[in-house]
């Protein structure tokens, strides 16, 4: 076997920092490669349950467990061996301490202490109805799904199917069952014909053993509480007797539904106030910070409240919450020096002045923030230049951080910047995309001198991206489906259109690290090298791959390129990833292979120094570590992660901060060859085994990173505990 370096040296290396490296921890803000985590929001929660120890709250898209003992919440998803985002029903089993979970796409999971059993039927059927899970209920053996095809009857402990109540309405007439009890042996179900019963131990597959109460077809929030069964019909509170009477009670005003807290009759109206049903009337209960009460748990004489504009909270309006975005809904997202920011703005073609939001979404160190810049809403882009932020406004201008201004007019100028701006772009000097202008694109230059461009020079003035080149060449998407390319100083400017090859309407572009421009359309994606050319070279060419046009007729909604040079296209089929010459499909992901919320990926963006990929799809935002990053010409804070591998982990070893395209010798101690490895731009990853395919035992390895020249080297070490 090669080594690579003197033993003695080696040997003292490893020996003076392996106990530090043994009692350190991971980097909280960073995840393995090769792994993925959400970026949920948990504002509009939707569902609430309680557990002997934990509370579980479900949002639009994500899920968390509350600990009653320390106040710890944890987030749930697919990451962790969930089916699906989107829960639509959610209850707990006491009896079998069991956690289902309903989910839009027809997906079950019964969530066990120590597994995950999942129901897949429905989800995967190729029956063109609603598949969504409305409701759950129990006896003591058998789960209870309500849906729009009927009720589904599982055997709670094997997860199987046993049972399909269908056509179970008047005459034999398909229902869609939208909620669900059970008491004393029977079934009560709300359908979209009204409320009927059957009793369990009756054949309920015969549509003739269910009984319809007559009068019911309008009723709703049905709901069983101090062992009565009641409903609303409008704003009237109805109780079962022998048949469904009114109560002679009114709903409090603004209240709209009711819950079984504790087995007692709880509402809530829009000012945050609980009431509780005596028999007669509705009297106070509490009072709360919850204005958009969707679900009320109680334990030990504390409230808890699923708010769909506040997420989780106490009756002192506390947020209970883990941290995430304000919403899963984003107009754009940016990822600069290793932080996220998320905006919530209006559409620029929609705006007319009625909409002020004030808040963006910040993810910084592993955690979300949620932020505002006084006296400026609707935030829709950042830029960093020279060192300064600044950040735009679909209504409100452009935001100078460093001298706390708001500027809605260019000094010193004839020209307006209109404060309708759609897209920045930083480095030495500040583009501002000026939306629907006569001056849709202004330069703020290193010396603060302001320079503007009309619409006659770049040939529209509803421009949405604005990507630079390597030699300042702006690419300016366009909304009606071109690209214009502009040089400001010798003033060029050309519109790249199908004319130039592009496959269909521009939808978005990448700049390569090689100064390749990717463009996505709504046909297929298309290339132009040498981006910083453009007015030299203008013909696009469609990239092939195994013999056929890639993505042929295909919408590529985004497009993104890596520090290695690697493409990734994001589809309404899934995110894919190829090498840099499109010789080689690198990955596939989607719904049933990995954590992705949905297919249909809408915007993508890139942390070139760690590597981690944010995807945003129509169901929310997850984000991928890859190992790939932006390299430098030097070694720069380079790390190892995760440092040292615990005896539990197998997944992989990133290393960024590499310079570009390193080669990487790892070793023993002992010098001896184990693996060699080359850098995607500034990363690479490590599957901790040997040459041979071996797993690594437990030891020390050292990494050897040069570049070709080896003029710039490094040398890096790991802990391995087996």
């Amino acid at each position: 076997m090669k080594r690579f370096a003197d033993l003695a040296f080696l040997r003292r290396l490893a020996l003076s920092s392996l106990v530090a490296m043994l009692l350190s921890g991971l980097f909280a803000q960073d995840i393995a490669v090769g792994t993925w985590r959400t970026h949920f929001s948990y504002k509009n929660a939707q569902h609430l349950v309680s557990t002997p120890d934990k509370i579980f709250c479900a949002s639009e898209t994500g899920l968390f467990s509350r600990d009653l003992l320390s106040g710890e919440t944890r987030k749930l998803s697919k990451v962790d061996g969930l089916s699906d985002v989107g829960i639509s029903a959610m209850a707990y089993n006491d009896n079998q301490n069991v956690l289902v979970l309903g989910y839009r796409s027809g997906f079950v999971d019964f969530v066990f202490e120590d597994r995950i059993r999942s129901i897949s039927d429905l989800a995967k059927s190729s029956l063109n109805v609603d598949k969504t899970i409305n409701d759950i209920a129990f006896t003591q053996t058998r789960t209870y799904l309500a849906t729009d095809l009927g009720v589904i009857v599982v055997n709670t402990a094997s997860g199987q199917i046993v049972e399909n109540f269908i056509q179970i309405g008047a005459g034999g007439n398909e229902v869609r069952v939208l909620e669900i009890i059970s008491q004393n042996n029977s079934l009560i179900i709300r359908t979209d014909e009204g409320i009927q019963s059957g009793n369990l131990d009756q054949n309920l597959l015969d549509f003739s053993n269910w009984n319809m109460y007559v009068g019911t077809a309008g009723f709703s929030s049905l709901t069983l509480a101090s062992d009565n069964l009641f409903a609303l019909s409008g704003e009237r509170l109805m109780q079962l007797n022998s048949s469904w009477a009114d109560t002679g009670v009114d709903l409090p005003a603004s209240a709209t539904r009711i819950f079984n807290v504790n087995n007692q009759l709880v509402t809530s109206d829009k000012n945050g106030i609980l009431y509780e049903f005596s028999g007669s009337g509705f009297d106070q209960l509490a009072t709360t910070q919850s204005s958009a009460v969707n679900a009320i748990v109680s334990i030990d004489g504390q409230f808890f409240l699923a708010d769909g504009m506040d997420g989780l909270q106490d009756v002192e309006g506390n947020s209970l919450s883990p941290d995430g975005p304000i919403s899963d809904i984003f107009s754009n997202f940016r990822v600069l020096e290793n932080n996220l920011y998320g905006f919530h703005a209006p559409s620029p073609f929609s705006y007319a002045g009625n909409v002020q939001y004030p808040f963006y979404s910040f993810f910084s160190n592993g955690r979300w923030e949620i932020t505002s810049i006084e006296g400026f809403t609707n935030v829709s882009d950042v830029a960093i230049m020279n060192g300064n932020r600044y950040f735009s406004s679909i209504g409100d201008g452009l935001y100078d951080e460093f001298n706390e201004e708001i500027i809605t007019d260019i000094p010193q100028s004839s020209s307006s910047l209109d404060t309708v701006i759609t897209a920045l772009a930083g480095g030495d000097q500040l583009w501002v995309s000026s939306f629907s202008n006569n001056n849709p694109l202004h330069i703020l230059g290193s010396d603060n001198v302001w320079s503007s461009f009309t619409s006659t020079q770049l040939f529209d003035n509803e421009f949405l991206t604005i990507d630079i080149s390597e030699f300042g060449v702006a690419w300016l998407g366009s909304s009606s489906g071109t690209i214009t390319v502009f040089e400001p100083f010798e003033e060029n400017a050309d519109i790249i259109s199908t004319s130039d090859g592009l496959p269909s309407a521009f939808i978005d572009v990448d700049i390569s690290v090689e100064d390749n421009a990717w463009v996505g359309t709504s046909k297929g994606p298309a290339v132009f090298d040498n981006a910083s050319f453009i007015f030299s070279f203008s013909e696009a060419l469609r990239p092939s791959f195994e013999g056929r046009t890639l993505f042929e007729d295909q919408s590529i909604n985004a497009v993104l390129t890596d520090g290695g040079n690697r493409i990734w296209f994001g589809t309404n089929n899934g995110l894919w990833v190829f090498d840099e010459n499109v010789s080689k499909q690198v990955a596939v992901f989607n719904e049933s292979n990995s954590p992705l919320p949905s297919n249909r990926i809408i915007q993508l963006d890139y942390n070139s120094r760690n590597g981690e990929v944010f995807v945003l799809t129509d169901n929310g935002m997850v984000s991928y570590r890859s190992a790939s990053s932006i390299g430098q010409e030097v070694h720069q804070n380079v790390n190892i992660f995760p440092n040292p591998v615990r005896p539990n982990y197998d997944g992989l070893v990133g290393l960024t901060g590499l310079a570009n395209n390193v080669n990487i010798k790892v070793t023993d101690i002992n010098g001896n060859l184990v693996q060699e490895l080359d850098a995607n731009g500034g990363s690479s990853s490590w599957d901790l085994t040997y040459q041979n395919g071996g797993k690594v035992s437990t030891g020390v390895y050292l990494f050897f990173s040069s570049t070709s020249s080896g003029e710039e080297t490094y040398v890096g070490k790991i802990a391995v505990i087996r």
